[in-house]
């Protein structure tokens, strides 16, 4: 499919997870194929594209520029609120100066990989909807790092959030108290694109709102 392969040529996802051995491995026995050459059109000017259920485990995902990857079977009751988490994973990618912005008024910044220790860097799970910027650190000082469980067997759905202290180079479980006071016991804490687009996916009717939720 041209979408597919025009998204991997703007951010060349797959070409990163060959070169990580870990992230290789937990792909091995999945299928990263559409189910037909169709795309539905969906708001906002997105494509949704029906993926092979193994594909990325079965996890909703996006790629640039708008495409939205649902997995084939997955549940009627959770497809709504589930699109409109993917479509703001499309925002941020069309509108990253802005939400960048955001994301430091409310305490996060940037880190550069160099600055993270290869050891945990090579054991993260890479995230197509975070993979341009995969690595950002709370109040200067405390990166949420998705670390595969097992590195000899990894499995894309069995992840443990560990949070680097870039101050004493300890890791922890439980997120640091600043981060629990604002978001408290967040689902998806890996990432502020993750933990934003679970809030505006409750929510969201249009793409109006996720406008709108930036203004705030």
């Amino acid at each position: 499919m041209y979408q597919l392969r025009e998204a991997e040529s703007l951010d060349r996802f797959f070409q990163r997870v060959s070169e990580n051995p870990v992230n290789r491995k937990a792909r091995e026995n999945l299928s990263y194929l559409p189910v037909n050459n169709y795309t539905e059109k969906w708001m906002g000017n997105t494509e949704i594209v029906t993926m092979n259920p193994t594909a990325e485990a079965g996890m909703p995902h996006t790629r640039p520029p708008n495409i939205i990857c649902m997995p084939q079977y997955f549940p009627e009751s959770k497809r709504d609120e589930t699109l409109a988490h993917e479509y703001v994973h499309i925002h941020q990618r069309r509108n990253i100066d802005r939400w960048n912005r955001f994301f430091q008024k409310e305490g996060w910044s940037q880190v550069d990989v160099s600055e993270l220790p290869e050891r945990m860097v090579s054991r993260c799970r890479m995230n197509p909807d975070t993979i341009d910027q995969p690595f950002w650190r709370w109040k200067d000082r405390y990166v949420p790092l998705p670390l595969y469980e097992r590195e000899d067997k990894p499995k894309l759905r069995d992840v443990v959030i560990q949070w680097y202290d870039m101050e004493t180079g300890a890791r922890q479980p439980e997120a640091p108290r600043s981060f629990l006071e604002l978001y408290g016991s967040a689902p998806q804490p890996e990432h502020p694109r993750e933990l934003l687009a679970v809030e505006i996916a409750k929510i969201f009717k249009s793409p109006l709102d996720v406008d709108d939720y930036l203004r705030r």
